[in-house]
């Protein structure tokens, strides 16, 4: 079984499905909780699966005992066995082919709720990526992500050659997901960069609490879905909380960035080069400094953000790209 053939990423389950979907409004849910086991054991499978394809020497040896580990008990052997033991891959692969998975369940809010995703015009990869990174940390400790932490590569092309084999989608289509400005970065579903390094192949697969909100949560309409999102909290990950320290911020980022975090921490006036550095942060480009001195001291971090949500969730909803220029139009005119 692959991911292709799960449902769930795709418009393949059947329109009765919602109708199967208890009306709690309280996530987790237990039908989003099962659909989400059974996803990661997929999503398990297919990492060991490929793995011989995409990491090779140390890396492949420290995912391939985690993957072993994790399917322990159908495998019928101690957790942590392969702690010590040289794997060897062709072996592993067999093994890996001879698990039998139980078919997660599409009938759950989940589902729905990718499917939905219509209405932003997502692609088949994006909806696969938000699937992924949201069954990638639904539970803790996350296994998946300890593996996929594993895995380095030298270059984003590298990086996306392996996506497309566990996505089961183009490699071009795969890079589209990140490609600046990236409307999942602007929504405010992923909190990916794939410009960090090391390069891991967790770096792609990280998510928000809006993404969790938005996948959990039992809508009654795809309208009612479109709203809530647009009214999610601002939820960024890597804003500290008041009291860091300026020296440990610097730790934490390239100078520019830092500087710009700590403008928001303290709520200072942002000057030209903080918004440059926001929008970056939030779009995956950078356009330089002067293009935003009119706007320097009339945006916060609240209004670039919601700015840019608004003009990736507009434009998606009408199938137009997010460009450059739609973000910066928005940005203007949120400072009005």
């Amino acid at each position: 079984m692959t991911i292709a053939q799960t449902g769930g990423a795709h418009g393949d389950a059947s329109p009765d499905s919602e109708m199967l979907v208890a009306p709690y409004a309280v996530p987790p849910h237990p039908a989003n909780r099962l659909y989400a086991k059974a996803m990661a054991d997929v999503m398990m499978e297919t990492l060991g699966l490929h793995l011989t394809s995409i990491a090779t020497g140390h890396e492949f040896q420290a995912a391939a005992s985690l993957v072993l580990d994790y399917f322990a008990g159908s495998f019928g052997l101690r957790p942590e066995h392969s702690a010590t033991q040289n794997i060897d891959p062709e072996a592993f692969s067999k093994r890996l082919a001879s698990l039998k998975l139980e078919d997660p369940n599409p009938a759950c809010a989940m589902v729905r709720n990718l499917d939905w995703l219509t209405a932003l015009h997502l692609s088949r990869a994006e909806r696969k990526l938000l699937l992924w990174t949201y069954v990638a940390h639904s539970q803790m400790p996350s296994v998946i992500d300890d593996v996929m932490m594993a895995i380095q590569f030298d270059s984003q092309d590298h990086a996306y050659a392996a996506l497309s084999m566990l996505l089961d989608e183009p490699a071009t289509e795969v890079a589209k997901c990140f490609t600046a400005p990236s409307r999942l970065l602007g929504i405010r579903l992923i909190d990916s960069h794939p410009w960090r390094y090391p390069l891991t192949l967790e770096c792609f697969f990280q998510g928000t609490e809006n993404l969790n909100d938005l996948l959990e949560v039992v809508h009654y309409s795809r309208e009612g879905m479109l709203q809530r999102m647009s009214e999610l909290s601002l939820y960024w990950s890597w804003l500290p909380d008041p009291g860091v320290s300026n020296e440990r911020l610097h730790e934490w980022f390239e100078p520019a960035m830092a500087e710009a975090c700590i403008a928001v921490v303290n709520r200072q006036p942002l000057a030209a080069a903080h918004i440059t550095e926001l929008v970056w942060w939030l779009t995956g480009y950078r356009m330089p400094a002067e293009h935003y001195e009119t706007l320097a001291g009339h945006l916060d971090f609240v209004t670039i953000q919601k700015a840019i949500q608004r003009c990736c969730m507009e434009r998606s909803q009408r199938d137009q790209s997010i460009t450059q220029l739609a973000v910066m139009q928005a940005l203007y005119a949120a400072a009005r």
